[in-house]
């Protein structure tokens, strides 16, 4: 993207982290898988058409899974086991390189994501060794904002899908009533 003569490059993460909806900050995450998008499909084929085309079906997604891997076990990831949904806040710094200049910049990305806790793998146990705890999580929700501008909202139980703003389902929802 070149903004006033700037060519910067996407480069790296600097640091993250995750936050629970209460505000503590996780403590031990070493990595977190986002999950993927993936739309929904299904084979056109018929009079007219020669073969099959995957075609996607408008603003529904296959199952998407976030995966918090843990450097140890802790009280945070066994907290997630709860019954009921989890609200968690990634943020991330991500420094860019202008190729047309001699300075960096950080962007800021912030995830939001809500769903429920599939499963829970404590790891194992080694000597001087993480335990590698992993907690994923089946993710219903999905806000993504760059430098605080959204650019995409998935909200798979309330039927919406925003991209930059511009919602995706409106007209499905409104020939549904």
């Amino acid at each position: 993207m070149a903004t006033n003569g700037a060519n910067y490059i996407p480069d790296r993460t600097i640091n993250f982290n995750v936050t629970a909806d209460e505000g503590n900050i996780f403590l031990g995450v070493g990595t977190v898988d986002l999950p993927e998008i993936q739309k929904m499909t299904d084979t056109l084929s018929g009079s007219g058409i020669a073969g099959e085309v995957e075609t996607p079906i408008p603003g529904h997604f296959q199952s998407m899974e976030t995966t918090i891997n843990w450097n140890a076990i802790t009280t945070e990831a066994l907290n997630l086991l709860r019954d009921g949904p989890v609200s968690l806040t990634f943020r991330i710094a991500q420094n860019e390189i202008n190729a047309s200049a001699n300075d960096n910049k950080v962007k800021a990305i912030r995830i939001h994501l809500r769903g429920l806790v599939k499963s829970s793998a404590l790891g194992s146990a080694e000597v001087n060794a993480k335990s590698e705890q992993t907690t994923v999580v089946e993710t219903t929700y999905l806000r993504v904002f760059v430098d605080d501008e959204e650019q995409v909202e998935i909200d798979k139980l309330n039927m919406i899908f925003k991209v930059q703003g511009n919602d995706q389902l409106g007209d499905v929802r409104k020939a549904l009533g």
